[in-house]
């Protein structure tokens, strides 16, 4: 093979993903999906009950009811899951559920 061609897969070789402008792109359409989910879901919860198969007769938690309720529950609860995991891995310097890198080689 020539210099050329090889010249050539290295410019092939390159994604859209590699530029820094378009990763900034997508990221800038991400935060506006999401301030549109957030929009939505703030205009209907004043509309409509976001339990339409709850009858009247049973109660709701008010909590339930407020806007991006949902979304905020399962952001702490998937930072809690990751504090948890960490606190899990090591207690106080000791190692819990995490082993050394020789610890089948030490036996």
């Amino acid at each position: 093979m020539s210099k050329g061609s090889n010249k050539k897969n290295k410019i092939e070789d390159v994604g859209w993903l590699d530029q820094p402008t378009n990763v900034k792109r997508l990221i800038r359409w991400f935060y506006w999906l999401c301030g549109l989910v957030v929009l939505a879901d703030f205009i209907f919860s004043f509309g409509w009950h976001k339990h339409a198969a709850f009858g009247e007769d049973q109660s709701l938690h008010g909590v339930e009811t407020l806007p991006a309720f949902y979304g905020i529950y399962g952001f702490v609860a998937c930072v809690g899951l990751v504090y948890l995991s960490k606190l899990m891995r090591s207690w106080n310097g000791k190692n819990i559920l995490m082993r050394d890198e020789d610890y089948w080689e030490k036996k």
